[in-house]
């Protein structure tokens, strides 16, 4: 198969669900707005953590499983691929409750340290409780996905995902509204539809449909599958985390500024991690196709695959880019009209937008690296990224007076340094792979 036919083949049943993903977020934060201000500062608040969780679990340790099980299938050894499997579902239930049980006791102080205040900070608190308290379920069906991606199977994620996408559309009004739950009612909804969605997942990948035949235990525990999952999985995990934590310490700083700035950062932000859905359907499958050639002996291919990806997402980011730095009201205008978050907003989208298809260029990259089973360089890259923005975030905030629009053009300089970078640093890695001896 061509390369570009490859990457549409995976791609595309992902970044549709993306697009579903995209729809429900967007009523998911309108159902928040018709609650109040104080609500969408809430869930702002709330909303790098979940950022933090999702990616953390799919994007790192959900991407070390489904690399080690492309490798190792595409060396043909299938038994490997099953340890692979079964060591990363106990995996993702450990973690899962983990996280639950750490946000359940620190939530009051993190969202404290980050700017929340009165109604805001008990509504954040709140919320988060609840749906952390589940994060054993998102995690565990998002490892079921990440197993069938690594087999290179995207139908039946993309199946599931969508379902549970959907009911949370249907869900979420039900159980804000008509049962009167309120704010709560949004995470009980998004755990209610998850919970559904991952039952058939588990029969399908323990009744043996897929190509991978786990068993719901490992049939015998072992550290050499582990570190397969975990060499790939910590450092894009931590990259995330620390990509995150970033983004809560410009919370922290722009919530400073008033609740206004708070609000239009998480509606920038949401519509942020939306975008970068779409580079994430198209870095899952580079991931898949450059793991199974890497497996097969054949790394060199990855450049192709890379290159191939990368202009389409290009294309694909740069037309909201420009559309939103032409008209930010398109996105605001959906969820408030208060003229505060309105003008804050603009400058948002005005600074950071036309960024964005560096953005998906640096996203796809740290995918390409994931599948060579090589995430250190991401990670180190990561670090020096977050030190340096925020540094200079708060050096013109705190010490130079400066406002709002230069906390977003650093974010924006961040984004384009960090596309040139991490595709400098896979060319170098394709070039020793080339260059060595056989």
């Amino acid at each position: 198969m061509s390369p570009s036919r490859a990457i549409f083949r995976l791609a595309t049943p992902t970044t549709l669900v993306m697009l579903i993903a995209a729809t429900s977020n967007v009523l998911y934060t309108y159902y928040v707005s018709r609650i109040g201000a104080d609500a969408i500062a809430a869930v702002s608040l709330v909303f790098p953590i979940a950022l933090l969780a999702i990616t953390a679990m799919g994007g790192g340790i959900g991407a070390g499983a489904a690399s080690a099980v492309a490798r190792a299938l595409g060396a043909g050894r299938k038994h490997e691929a099953t340890a692979v499997a079964e060591h990363a579902l106990v995996l993702s239930v450990v973690i899962g409750i983990v996280f639950g049980l750490v946000i359940l006791i620190g939530a009051p102080t993190l969202f404290q340290l980050m700017g929340g205040r009165g109604a805001v900070l008990q509504s954040a608190v709140m919320f988060a409780r609840v749906l952390f308290g589940g994060a054993v379920i998102t995690f565990v069906g998002a490892m079921f996905d990440s197993i069938m991606r690594g087999e290179g199977n995207v139908r039946v994620p993309a199946i599931w995902s969508s379902t549970s996408l959907l009911l949370q559309i249907v869900l979420t009004p039900l159980f804000m509204f008509v049962a009167g739950l309120g704010l709560i009612g949004a995470p009980l909804a998004m755990l209610a539809s998850q919970f559904l969605a991952t039952i058939p997942r588990a029969r399908y990948v323990f009744g043996g449909g897929g190509v991978v035949h786990p068993a719901p235990l490992p049939r015998t525990f072992a550290l050499a599958p582990l570190g397969e999952i975990l060499r790939v999985g910590v450092p894009a995990s931590l990259a995330t985390m620390i990509n995150y934590v970033g983004m809560m310490v410009l919370t922290g700083v722009l919530a400073r500024f008033g609740e206004a700035h708070l609000a239009a950062y998480g509606l920038g932000t949401r519509l942020d991690f939306l975008l970068l859905s779409f580079a994430y359907g198209f870095g899952a499958a580079v991931l898949t196709l450059v793991g199974l050639v890497t497996g097969a002996g054949h790394p060199d291919r990855a450049l192709t695959y890379i290159t191939r990806a990368g202009v389409i997402i290009v294309g694909l980011l740069t037309i909201p880019g420009v559309l939103l730095w032409w008209r930010p009201g398109l996105w605001l205008g959906i969820f408030t009209n208060d003229p505060g978050i309105q003008a804050v907003g603009a400058a948002y989208f005005r600074s950071i937008g036309p960024s964005y298809p560096f953005m998906g260029v640096a996203m796809v990259t740290a995918f390409a690296f994931q599948g060579l089973g090589r995430a250190t360089a991401p990670l180190v890259w990561m670090i020096v990224r977050v030190i340096g923005v925020v540094a200079v975030a708060l050096t013109c905030t705190q010490w130079f007076g400066l406002g709002d629009r230069a906390v977003f053009l650093t974010v924006a300089a961040g984004n384009v340094i960090s596309a040139a970078v991490m595709a400098s640093l896979f060319l170098r890695v394709q070039y020793r792979i080339r260059t060595r001896p056989e």
